[in-house]
């Protein structure tokens, strides 16, 4: 791509966030966005067919590049023997959190994309996209253990989906209210031991 070209492309996708930001995904103005990033229409059409286009260009790297390290940690776990995985699960998920954390502040205008202006897209569903990893992962987990949660009746796939929910949901609202790191550090932990004492309540009673 030569220089010129990518120049006009940092610029629309600089506004685009920008615009994006400040009104969402269905409120934004592309008419507004060319106009701020100094470009005609004709030029924005020459790389991308509309704003959703524009919109999935912003955020689609991170949400793949979350998605990808969020499996990675799922199945690096569930590949561990089961004894291992009894062991080792709360510190496991706690360390897990942290790598989490710092990827989602790494991209943090990305994310604010997402959880805060993106309805009307196909990303508006993201956390329930993750919801449903982790509830996969999770019933692997309480197979591949012989744990009876599932068995005695302390937990059901619904609860676990609702639970998995709860602690995603939970974990974005650093986003939503532009926490800082230090002060998502210390919610994160709360949040963290908050849920660990309930997952304890149903996996080891």
């Amino acid at each position: 791509m030569e220089g010129d070209d990518l120049t006009t492309l940092q610029k629309i996708m600089a506004e685009g966030k920008k615009e994006f930001l400040e009104k969402g995904f269905k409120d934004a103005s592309l008419r507004n966005i060319v106009k701020c990033a100094g470009v005609t229409t004709g030029a924005f059409y020459g790389y991308y067919p509309d704003k959703k286009a524009l919109f999935e260009a912003l955020v689609l790297p991170v949400v793949n590049g979350l998605r990808a390290m969020f499996l990675a940690a799922q199945e690096e776990f569930d590949h561990l023997p089961g004894a291992a995985k009894k062991e080792s699960v709360y510190d496991y998920s706690s360390e897990e959190v942290r790598k989490f954390m710092a990827y989602i502040y790494d991209h943090f205008d990305e994310f604010k994309l997402l959880i805060s202006c993106a309805e009307g897209t196909a990303f508006s569903d993201f956390i329930h996209d993750m919801v449903e990893i982790e509830v996969e992962y999770t019933l692997k987990f309480v197979e591949s253990t012989g744990n009876d949660a599932l068995a005695s009746g302390r937990a059901t796939p619904e609860l676990l989906h609702i639970i998995s929910s709860a602690f995603l949901s939970a974990v974005f609202e650093v986003v939503k209210h532009d926490m800082s790191r230090e002060a998502a550090d210390s919610y994160i932990e709360s949040l963290r031991q908050f849920f660990t004492a309930g997952w304890k309540s149903i996996l080891n009673p």
